[in-house]
């Protein structure tokens, strides 16, 4: 035995299938009973039914969407079309809801190891089959009443007959043409009476009536009278059928034939002359709506089956999305977008052959589902690693707030410059984190590289006020050069010492500040007439201590000097070589002489350059 939730929601099943079943025994007592043509087929009924079974695709809709569909059936007064509508929703609603309960009772035997004592409680469907077992139960009601009233009107109209009969037999009362009238006045306001003695009930009331107006021959022209008047009622209904020849629903235009019907049956017989021409010409007009509808139905059934062959073409289109994977976000959005439009394509394609609907529509819509529970499980998966993320950004955030009052401004700098980086490779957190756990960890960071900005900004004051002291000092020794003063190397050290204790300056002018100094310090010395080369070198030696490199700076001259004495002697070289080649003409003496000039001025340039390199070499041994 199942669980008591599973016999209760079999119990609910049957119960369903029973209303089904009474229903549909009643479907045939009313589809037999509406009306009675005298063309002799049930065309009439049948067009009835053929709209009524037109279908709407519920397929794409959720469980909670279906049960508002059919709750908005309750109540509705043409409970036949209600009916028919609630079992196509009820045909999509009973898979979703099994599917529901199994994936239950799955995750139920996951958790317990098996299914003892599971319970499944679905409101949505006991709702769905309390509306269903209305609407069922309201067109239950609304047949029986049909058939209640019909067969009252069967009593009623044999009463009719009966009376005539009686007053057939009494003919020679004065009254009885106006009891007759009478009578075929009550019949008239009878409706229609049960479709198995709907012929035998007509055809015994018009052979009295025949019977009766054949024996009143007293009053023959009375009775010619009212068959005129019927005649004439006749031809009206002929010209209003006419008129539903033009009527472009056609569904529409037969359900008006079926009353036209009823009346020409109600309003009694013409003249027998007109009898076969009226109903010949009724008939004639009512085939031609009843062949218009038949090739209505015929060109709906090619358009139901060019909408299969669409709906075939998209099922195939759709079933690679059903085993679509990647790690990707943004690859998984794009293909979403592609599904999304292929959905439009099915949703924009009209309805497909009954027979076929559920097959077609499980098809696409399984492959559908299964691309988004896809998604989803990736999703979930992305939404796991995102919490991991999340802590390990929290985790920085801690760090972070560790470090942002420190005054180790470096070392503290570059911690958190490589706890930044740490956070761009840890990848993304769930949305609704993103926000706050950045803002907490760039507050924290921004805490820190505000307070050293603002330690900068202080520390450039005091480098500009040291920058201003050393231009100063510049000024000092420019001031000495232009007014010729001695040389004074004692001086020159106590300058030298004053600049370089100084302090720093910003960076940007450290070394043009430095420049600055040794160049009016080489002018300085270099203008010097007290000092020979050696002197000079020495002084600017002096000079050189105190800067950082200053070793560098004599090693950098001497390289210099080097570089000098060899472009010079390779100049030497070039020029002798070249004096072998001048031709003798009135020009070459003239050459000769400038290239011997160049070549005495650069042997002696060659031996100052080479005195100041021993000086040099001394000073360095």
């Amino acid at each position: 035995m199942g669980t008591p939730q599973e016999e209760t929601q079999a119990n609910e099943i049957q119960e369903t299938n029973a209303v089904e079943n009474a229903v549909s025994q009643l479907d045939d007592v009313a589809d037999m009973g509406d009306d009675v043509a005298d063309m002799g087929d049930d065309e009439s009924s049948q067009t009835v039914e053929e709209e009524l079974q037109e279908d709407v695709d519920f397929s794409s809709h959720s469980k909670e969407e279906l049960l508002k569909e059919i709750q908005k059936l309750v109540g509705n007064s043409d409970v036949v079309k209600a009916e028919k509508i609630a079992k196509q929703i009820k045909e999509v609603f009973e898979p979703l809801r099994k599917e529901e309960e199994a994936k239950a009772r799955e995750e139920f035997k996951a958790s317990n190891g098996d299914v003892e004592g599971f319970e499944y409680a679905d409101a949505d469907a006991k709702a769905f089959y309390e509306a269903f077992g209305t609407i069922r139960t309201s067109r239950r009601q609304h047949f029986e009443q049909m058939q209640k009233m019909r067969d009252d009107n069967l009593k009623k109209k044999r009463s009719i007959i009966a009376q005539v009969k009686e007053l057939i037999e009494t003919t020679d009362d004065k009254g009885v043409m106006n009891k007759v009238k009478e009578l075929q006045a009550q019949w008239k306001t009878i409706g229609a009476v049960p479709q198995q003695n709907a012929e035998e009930i007509y055809k015994t009331y018009g052979a009295l009536l025949d019977r009766f107006y054949d024996q009143m021959s007293i009053e023959f022209e009375l009775k010619e009278l009212d068959r005129q008047k019927n005649l004439k009622a006749k031809k009206g209904l002929i010209e209003r059928a006419q008129k539903l020849l033009d009527v472009e629903n056609i569904n529409d235009a037969v359900v008006s034939l079926n009353q036209y019907h009823e009346e020409f049956r109600n309003i009694g017989p013409v003249p027998k002359e007109e009898k076969d021409t009226i109903w010949n010409a009724f008939k004639e007009i009512s085939d031609k709506i009843y062949d218009k509808k038949r090739k209505h139905a015929e060109e709906f059934k090619k358009v139901l089956e060019e909408n299969m062959t669409l709906k075939q073409a998209l099922c195939l289109k759709v079933e690679p999305f059903s085993t679509f994977d990647t790690d990707r976000i943004k690859e998984w959005n794009e293909e979403t977008k592609k599904l999304l439009e292929v959905q439009k394509e099915w949703e924009a394609i009209g309805p497909v052959p009954r027979e076929v609907a559920n097959g077609i529509n499980k098809q696409f819509w399984a492959n559908f589902k299964q691309f988004f529970a896809n998604k989803n499980k990736f999703f979930e998966v992305l939404e796991a690693q995102r919490a991991v993320n999340l802590e390990k950004k929290k985790a920085l955030v801690e760090k972070a707030e560790e470090l942002k009052e420190s005054s180790d401004w470096n070392a503290t700098a570059d911690a958190l410059i490589a706890l930044q980086k740490e956070w761009k490779g840890i990848g993304p957190v769930p949305e609704k984190f993103r926000d706050s756990v950045y803002a907490e960890f760039k507050a924290a960071c921004d805490a820190f590289f505000e307070r050293k900005r603002n330690k900068r900004q202080e520390e450039s004051k005091e480098f500009i006020e040291n920058l201003k002291k050393k231009e100063e000092v510049c000024l000092e020794i420019s001031k000495l050069v232009a007014d010729k003063a001695a040389f004074d190397q004692k001086l020159l050290d106590e300058k030298a010492e004053a600049f370089f204790a100084i302090g720093f300056v910003p960076r940007k002018e450290k070394d043009a500040i430095v420049d600055k100094f040794v160049a009016v310090v080489e002018e300085y010395v270099g203008n010097s007439e007290d000092l020979d080369e050696k002197g000079k070198l020495q002084a600017l030696a002096s000079v050189f201590n105190h800067l950082p490199g200053g070793g560098n700076r004599l090693r950098n001259q001497e390289q210099n000097i080097r570089t000098r004495i060899k472009n010079l002697e390779d100049d030497i070289a070039l020029w002798q070589n070249n004096l072998a080649f001048f031709a003798n003409s009135k020009t070459a003496n003239k050459l000769l002489e400038e290239y011997n000039v160049k070549i005495d001025e650069a042997k002696v340039e060659v031996a100052k350059l080479k005195d100041q390199l021993k000086v040099i070499r001394s000073m360095e041994s």
